[in-house]
């Protein structure tokens, strides 16, 4: 009975949203009883929520070593996988929670959030619907089934949904999260914010909200909102149908000279128009605030390499001095790495997009020195660079 009310304490600290206390008194329990499986479990969660990521995931795995059968073990590390953005792992460790427990309502709305991540819309909505055939009150199942009914244009069923979450939660930081993407998504982007502001009141941690708020702002840019929702409506396409959809306007823009601005800003917008935006917030009062600490930092970098190759080309046309021309082209065209690699979000397709992008960095430095100094093959290696960018910029659109 001790032991359980020990537990019973880490728990309710973690619910009142002090998981630096639950992981102290996690690693205290331990100290006298380190093959518990679930106090593991328990302070996975709470190094989590202190997004010390990698140990979290290093305790989920200890008690799955401690307790194979686990569920709940099995349903943590799928958790710390996907804060990872490592989703095909989160994917096999939440498939293998629901085979040892199929009628757990949390266990099908992380399912449904990871489908969802991945733009399986009709899969995500087939998961909430399980959990709520569990427990038709679930509120994470609601809010995720609004979720995709929005997405997939019923959008007075999804409305019905957040509506029924919070009559049973009004208090719930995720319904109100979940109203807002809702109505970013239906171009409402003041309602959005409102929405979001109120998820941060009732949990500040939230990045689901934070990350909502970011997009709300930005979404005030008539640019972005434009932008903004044709991407979402490309989420209702099958991958194979979105690269359809965009190798087809290239083709067309072919033949028809006229498309081809629209078809150039629509690439570069689905490349840039995220730092880009994220930029211009850091003018904005609130958007400063809303940007995370990995935002800034990259968008620090996105601004840097931007603004010195507008410098270099505008200095190179004036100054008649085609080395600066080089040297702006090639600062412009590592603005798609540097991107590139932000968006990706699996470990090893980051690692060889920086290597990419590094070895496009050194190909075009050489070209600039060579060109500067007047030596032979400054062409044929600007060209090299030229055509790694145009491989890069096709690969990584395939992929996205």
């Amino acid at each position: 009975m001790n032991s359980y009310h020990n537990i019973s304490r880490v728990q309710l600290l973690l619910q009142h949203k002090r998981p630096q206390e639950a992981e102290q008194e996690a690693r205290r329990q331990l100290r006298d009883d380190p093959d518990n499986s679930f106090l593991h479990c328990l302070l996975a969660l709470a190094l989590m929520e202190l997004t010390q990521l990698p140990e979290a995931q290093a305790e989920a795995q200890q008690a799955i070593h401690l307790d194979p059968e686990s569920s709940f073990a099995f349903y943590v590390l799928s958790a710390t996988l996907q804060r990872q953005h490592e989703l095909p792992a989160a994917l096999a460790a939440i498939e293998e929670a629901l085979a040892l427990d199929p009628e757990d309502a949390d266990y099908q709305h992380v399912l449904g959030q990871l489908r969802f991540q991945q733009g399986q819309l009709h899969a995500a909505l087939r998961a909430a619907e399980a959990g709520l055939q569990v427990d038709p009150t679930h509120v994470d199942c609601l809010g995720l089934r609004a979720r995709c009914l929005a997405r997939l244009g019923r959008r007075d069923e999804a409305s019905a949904d957040l509506d029924e979450a919070l009559r049973h939660s009004p208090s719930d930081a995720g319904t109100h999260a979940d109203l807002g993407w809702v109505a970013l998504e239906r171009g409402r982007a003041k309602e959005a914010a409102g929405h979001f502001r109120e998820a941060l009141r009732l949990n500040p941690t939230s990045d689901y909200a934070r990350e909502g708020l970011v997009s709300a702002l930005k979404a005030r840019f008539w640019l972005y909102n434009g932008f903004y929702r044709f991407m979402v409506w490309t989420q209702t396409l099958s991958p194979g149908t979105r690269q359809g959809l965009f190798i087809g306007l290239f083709l067309l823009s072919r033949v028809v000279p006229g498309l081809l601005p629209l078809y150039l800003v629509l690439v570069y917008m689905s490349w840039f128009a995220e730092p880009l935006f994220n930029s211009l917030l850091r003018f904005n009062r609130y958007g400063r605030f809303a940007l995370s600490e990995a935002d800034t930092r990259y968008s620090n970098q996105f601004l840097a390499l931007l603004l010195s190759g507008l410098a270099l080309l505008g200095a190179g046309h004036y100054g008649q001095l085609s080395s600066l021309t080089t040297a702006g082209l090639v600062a412009l065209g590592l603005l798609f790495p540097l991107v590139g690699t932000q968006r990706q979000w699996l470990p090893k397709r980051r690692q060889q997009s920086k290597w990419f992008g590094w070895g496009l960095a050194a190909v075009g430095v050489l070209a600039v020195g060579f060109d500067a100094l007047a030596l032979p093959g400054e062409g044929p290696l600007f060209l090299t660079f030229m055509g790694g960018t145009l491989v890069y910029v096709w690969v990584m659109g395939l992929r996205g």
